[in-house]
């Protein structure tokens, strides 16, 4: 399965200007749990929309390539709440039972430059190697 999701989001205000965040430790420590959590839904609709009715074969491992804007960004916080984000998403939704080591024994990570469109892309397969 591969899935293809934002690494920003917009926060709607109806009296003030619409606020844009990057999804990453630096908001995610700072943010409000009721913001948070509404990121996190956010994630699993679009995580949902992108399921494909395919079996997974466990132990999985995910592979997440992060493009980011400009080189002053730490991709490695942006990849670890996306990360989590992710496999709280498939455990709700069914697709992996739990996010332990049990079913996920890899997680492996690529960084790369997109100033035009930032995003983490995210493999996930089964590991041959477990």
């Amino acid at each position: 399965m591969i899935f293809t999701l934002p690494i920003y989001y917009t926060f709607e205000r109806k009296t003030k200007a619409d606020k844009k965040v990057l999804v990453g430790l630096n908001w995610y420590r700072n943010a409000h749990y009721f913001s948070s959590n509404q990121v996190k839904k956010h994630y699993l609709e679009l995580i949902k929309e992108q399921i494909i009715d395919e079996e997974l074969e466990f132990p999985l491992q995910a592979t997440f390539m992060v493009y980011i804007k400009n080189q002053r960004t730490d991709p490695h916080n942006v990849r670890s709440v996306i990360e989590k984000f992710f496999y709280d998403a498939l455990v709700e939704l069914g697709i992996i039972p739990d996010d332990n080591l049990k079913y996920i024994t890899e997680t492996r990570s690529f960084f790369f430059m997109d100033a035009e469109n930032p995003r983490i892309e995210i493999i996930v397969q089964k590991n041959d190697r477990s």
